[in-house]
């Protein structure tokens, strides 16, 4: 699905900034996510805070080394779904998709 796609990019900007607000910004992460999905008509409110705060939650377990790998593979051209917490980390986030009903992404009105 485009949208499990599209959520590694949304973290790359977590990395700049201050560990303080981890909270905050954990939280920033997971309303942006639920207005992005109700917007593009993929779920629900209710569907899509179950979808954000599974996706956001693994995401933000990945350590700056893994995301720094990732992106060395990706500068590299290499395929980095190999790694094995990648791996983990795509079933994980297929998991949060587990019975919920999710649309193709429309352009809102």
């Amino acid at each position: 699905m485009k949208l499990l796609q599209l959520i590694p990019l949304a973290l790359v900007g977590l990395v700049a900034m201050p560990q303080a607000n981890a909270i905050d910004i954990k939280q920033n992460n997971i309303n942006q996510c639920i207005s992005g999905a109700v917007k593009y008509k993929v779920a629900d409110q209710s569907t899509a805070t179950k979808l954000c705060n599974c996706t956001i939650g693994v995401r933000s377990k990945m350590t700056i080394g893994q995301m720094w790998e990732i992106e060395s593979y990706a500068q590299d051209k290499k395929d980095p779904s190999a790694l094995p917490y990648v791996k983990k980390m795509q079933k994980d986030l297929q998991q949060c998709t587990e019975g919920l009903d999710l649309k193709q992404p429309q352009k809102p009105a």
